[in-house]
């Protein structure tokens, strides 16, 4: 037995359009800061914005089930979780240096950019201590989800509103029938 769940559905896709939003803004935060054996390093996650721009909603949905999901480039979460080690391409490296404003390095001296021997020197010590230390856990993705998991505790009241809306329905498919005055009966056979 199923019914119509607009209602439902509704909240649902709101939930997962906020819980997008959030994720935007978090990877966007710039007091987040992270702890690290040499320095404390206070900025956004984002460089590139290539994560950012990576997360969208997939949605699958047939008669029976709506699935919604957020998806975006996987190295996100290994930014909220952390590793043990990674594996960075140095030309990756270059690029994310690049896109870093303000980047500095480990004497909180600014790096000049545009000398491409010494961002190239920067990509491989970066390569190197990822390689041996991985990365630091932010936990951005994760704060998120359950700050927003409360809000799942609200889905009572458009279930409520859609089994209300399509009562009549679910009474008539459970062999109730509708009669006079808008009232159901169930007929009953007494066996013996």
């Amino acid at each position: 037995m199923s019914f119509k769940l607009k209602n439902t559905e509704k909240y649902l896709r709101q939930y997962t359009k906020s819980l997008l939003d959030n994720l935007i803004v978090e990877i966007s935060r710039v007091n987040r800061t992270r702890n690290y054996a040499s320095r404390t390093v206070t900025s956004p996650i984002k460089a590139s914005g290539s994560l950012q721009e990576s997360l969208k909603i997939i949605q699958k949905d047939t008669k029976s089930k709506l699935e919604l999901n957020i998806e975006g480039n996987s190295y996100g979460e290994q930014i909220d979780e952390g590793t043990n080690t990674s594996s960075v391409s140095k030309g990756k490296l270059i690029q994310w240096i690049k896109n870093k404003n303000g980047f500095k390095d480990l004497n909180g001296n600014p790096v000049n950019l545009s000398n491409l021997k010494e961002v190239g020197r920067i990509a491989g010590l970066i390569s190197k201590s990822l390689k041996f230390n991985g990365i630091k856990q932010t936990n951005f993705l994760t704060n998120i989800v359950e700050s927003k998991f409360k809000e799942l505790n609200n889905i009572e009241a458009p279930i409520l509103k859609d089994a209300n809306d399509d009562l009549d329905n679910i009474l008539k498919r459970a062999g109730y029938k509708k009669g006079a005055n808008e009232t159901f009966s169930i007929q009953t056979k007494i066996i013996q």
